[in-house]
């Protein structure tokens, strides 16, 4: 809606500067040097007869002023005002015509240029697909630009288009926002997967995450009760205990953050790279308490 306004701008814009000159009244050089001719020789002519009264030579100088001032009615044109009035009225018209002509120009011309040009640059990216897939393989080595990335996303959208069912380019999507610190076009990726998908672990993984970094309350509540779904399906779950160790935190539950820590310290191997983090956030979690049951 917002294109076909600014068409419209636009068009009004361009007419107004192009056409304007038809809005203004168009000055008729001779009529008006002939009505100047006029109004002189009839005041010349009443000069002399009023000399000429004055000499006996007319003898009624009233009719003969009367005379000379229909002569000088005659002589005006009977339709100079009508002319001028509908020269005025086709000058509005053809304005308005031309306004219109452009808009429908400009409309035309980029429904056959701009609307193919998009399409084009769309499918240009969706036959790229398969080439973003391989690159992600290869991330660690290769890791995409936020252009490739943007180009990624949008022939996701494009195949998604095709294919809506596709849980696994929803996914892939949800990913790639959350790479582009979109977290709404994550967080909407993520649902579309889990819905599509109701058990799978590692979508619902994601999606309580995008809802545990949410501001709003109602998502963090969301994304708290998936984690305990996913824990009561898969205890071991490291993801989900993670972040639901650090809601506890948050909240200030630290008994509950302090002992799912724990937990997950069990299930980690000795030599986990996050065993010191996960130690370290459980020690604070522990100091916590101790710091409340002093007071």
């Amino acid at each position: 809606m917002s294109f076909w306004i600014t068409i419209g701008l636009v068009s009004l814009i361009v007419g107004g500067i192009s056409f304007y000159p038809l809005l203004k009244k168009s000055n008729n050089s001779a009529d008006t040097k002939r009505d100047k001719l006029n109004k002189a020789f009839y005041f010349d002519r009443l000069k002399e007869v009023e000399d000429e009264a004055q000499q006996g030579k007319i003898d009624d100088l009233e009719q003969t002023k009367r005379e000379l001032q229909q002569s000088l009615l005659d002589d005006i044109p009977e339709q100079a005002e009508q002319s001028l009035t509908d020269k005025k009225a086709y000058g509005k018209i053809w304005f308005a015509s031309l306004i219109l002509l452009v808009g429908v120009a400009s409309a035309g011309i980029y429904s056959a240029v701009g609307s193919w040009f998009s399409g084009s640059m769309l499918e240009m990216s969706h036959q790229k697909l398969s080439y973003f897939y391989e690159r992600v393989q290869n991330e660690d080595k290769e890791p995409l630009t936020e252009s490739e990335m943007n180009q990624f996303a949008i022939a996701l959208r494009v195949e998604l288009q095709k294919n809506p069912k596709d849980d696994k380019s929803w996914f892939m999507l949800g990913r790639l926002g959350m790479a582009l610190d979109n977290g709404q076009l994550a967080l909407d990726s993520f649902q579309k997967a889990v819905d599509l998908q109701p058990n799978n672990l590692q979508y619902k993984t994601n999606l309580a995450q995008i809802l545990m970094f949410s501001a709003d309350p109602k998502d963090k509540e969301k994304g708290e009760e998936l984690l305990k779904q996913i824990i009561r399906v898969d205890h071991t779950n490291l993801d989900a205990l993670g972040m639901l160790a650090f809601n506890f935190f948050e909240k200030e539950d630290y008994k509950m953050a302090a002992t799912t820590w724990g937990m997950m310290l069990k299930m980690m191997p000795e030599d986990s790279p996050r065993r010191a983090v996960i130690e370290r956030s459980m020690q604070s979690a522990l100091a916590s308490m101790k710091e409340e049951d002093k007071k």
